[in-house]
């Protein structure tokens, strides 16, 4: 019977020692590292936001190095448009794009995609709406997401505006 408690006494004293060295793992760790981080203008960022190219480019306006909108007459056409009609709907397809230029696939999401003014009776609607995905799109490396505006001013349209902010949020998935 000893034998049997001592040989149980030399194991737990053997199991104890493994507990206390432990397997080489630990808690805390603290080490420095090298950051470089870089603001870039919406057209060379890692999440790409320009005009999508040709024939609605004047629309689209660049202030430092962010991209906007602009339909007003602070921003002729050269032909010299200031603005939409009055009482109709104007369809400005593929008026900007998003790109992933990351290097893994990112949820894209405009918010949000409509806009309201009214006033004296008249409406004036702005809708953005994405090529494909609704309301977000996955986008993979490389991959770009078009976008184009509806507008609806009716019944006149009036002096009404919009002036507000779209917020592009991209999330690695």
């Amino acid at each position: 019977m000893k034998r049997r408690q001592a040989l149980a006494a030399l194991g737990a004293l053997g199991g104890g020692g493994a507990i206390v060295t432990g397997t080489g793992a630990f808690t805390s760790v603290e080490a420095n590292r090298d950051l470089s981080v870089q603001v870039a203008d919406d057209s060379n960022a890692l999440l790409r936001m320009a005009a999508a190219g040709e024939g609605n480019d004047e629309y689209v306006t660049t202030n430092g190095g962010e991209l906007g909108i602009n339909l007003t007459g602070s921003n002729p056409t050269d032909a010299g448009g200031q603005g939409v009609n009055a009482d109709a709907t104007t369809v400005i397809a593929d008026l900007f794009e998003v790109q992933n230029q990351g290097t893994q696939a990112v949820d894209v999401e405009v918010t949000p995609l409509s806009f309201v003014d009214t006033g004296n009776g008249d409406t004036l609607i702005v809708l953005v709406v994405p090529q494909t995905g609704f309301p977000s799109v996955t986008l993979g490396t490389g991959d770009t997401e078009t976008y184009s505006l509806v507008i609806d001013a009716f019944p006149g349209g009036g002096d009404l505006q919009v002036t507000d902010t779209l917020t592009v949020t991209g999330e690695a998935t």
